[in-house]
């Protein structure tokens, strides 16, 4: 049986800005142990199919992650731009690791205040540099241009079920679909579920809209995060953590999808949120309700703190409960037929 909290802990600590496969071979080595044989596609993203009933539903999460990308080596330094929307208010100082012939230590350099004086104006990532204690040299012979770098972080465990760590948008929703398809793959009867754990979702959700034309699905469920509890938010934009999976509602979903994923939830004694939206979503939902002739899309996000940072936090509880959810879900047959 799957174990969430160490596979979230392994799918955190490895390293999946687009171009880097260590996250997808932790998922992919998840898949495999529940008997699934898995494909990588040509975006980087990996699918597996578990086969059942004639409907086809497609159950996604996008697995790669904001970073860097090095652009210049400068004298003893590294110069990079970002990869995804990255908060540069967070940059300075922060440990890294650069993805070149090995992993190298970095550190993203600061001016002392003693220096900067007293402005509060952010850094811009285009000011600052990566000190490896390497020299020019070394590093020429070390890294490329196009190395990707990836934040320094380990996961921990919090308190109350609280879980930090990076990358957790969206590898938290990653473990959910995990968790789904070992649930599935237990039933005696259940439709053919396509796992799609997407590439390139933080580039403009180019992963998601390449899988979905090629498995073509009946129907789809995207699990990604959104904003949780936290001040600087009101109640109405956000999430509260361990209150379960927020449920989205908005024009460009499905609302037959949404309407049989609010029951699953209901039938299935799960608690959820609503989470409403006015129209774009900036999910995968997005491009996966357009592919080929259309396809009917439901969402579900998993609430998260700290957003596009090195700390986000979940709820493990809320992880479980997506994954309970989409399997009551597919168990219950999905969407009603238009």
């Amino acid at each position: 049986m799957i174990d969430t909290k160490k596979l979230l802990f392994d799918l955190s600590n490895a390293s999946g800005v687009t171009g880097l496969d260590g996250a997808v071979s932790v998922a992919e080595g998840a898949l495999t142990g529940l008997g699934l044989a898995t494909e990588r596609d040509q975006m980087g993203g990996l699918t597996a199919v578990i086969k059942g009933g004639k409907k086809r539903i497609m159950l996604d999460a996008h697995i790669d992650e904001v970073g860097m990308i090095v652009t210049a080596i400068d004298g003893d330094f590294l110069r990079v731009a970002a990869v995804g929307g990255l908060d540069e208010r967070l940059i300075v100082a922060q440990e890294v690791t650069v993805h070149g012939q090995k992993d190298i230590f970095g550190v993203f350099t600061s001016q002392p205040p003693h220096v900067k004086g007293e402005s509060s104006d952010a850094v811009k990532l285009a000011d600052i540099a990566i000190d490896t204690g390497y020299s020019h040299d070394e590093l020429c012979r070390l890294v490329q241009l196009g190395d990707r770098v990836s934040f320094r972080t380990s996961a921990a465990e919090m308190l109350d079920g609280r879980f930090c760590g990076k990358s957790l948008d969206n590898r938290a929703g990653c473990a959910a679909v995990i968790a789904a398809a070992e649930s599935i793959l237990q039933a005696a009867e259940h439709p053919t579920v396509i796992i799609s754990l997407s590439a390139q979702e933080e580039l403009g959700l180019r992963g998601a809209r390449t899988t979905a034309f090629a498995v073509s699905p009946d129907e789809a469920v995207v699990v990604d995060v959104s904003f949780g509890d936290m001040e600087g938010l009101k109640p109405t934009e956000c999430g509260k953590l361990g209150h379960g999976p927020m449920i989205g509602i908005s024009p460009s979903l499905h609302r037959g999808v949404t309407d049989a994923l609010i029951n699953a939830a209901k039938c299935g004694g799960i608690a959820y949120q609503n989470e409403v939206m006015g129209g774009a979503t900036s999910t995968n939902a997005d491009v996966i309700g357009i592919s080929g002739s259309g396809v009917r899309c439901g969402l579900i996000s998993i609430p998260l703190r700290n957003m596009h940072t090195p700390v986000e936090v979940i709820d493990i509880g809320d992880v479980t409960a997506a994954g309970r959810l989409l399997t009551q879900y597919v168990l219950s047959g999905g969407a009603e037929s238009d």
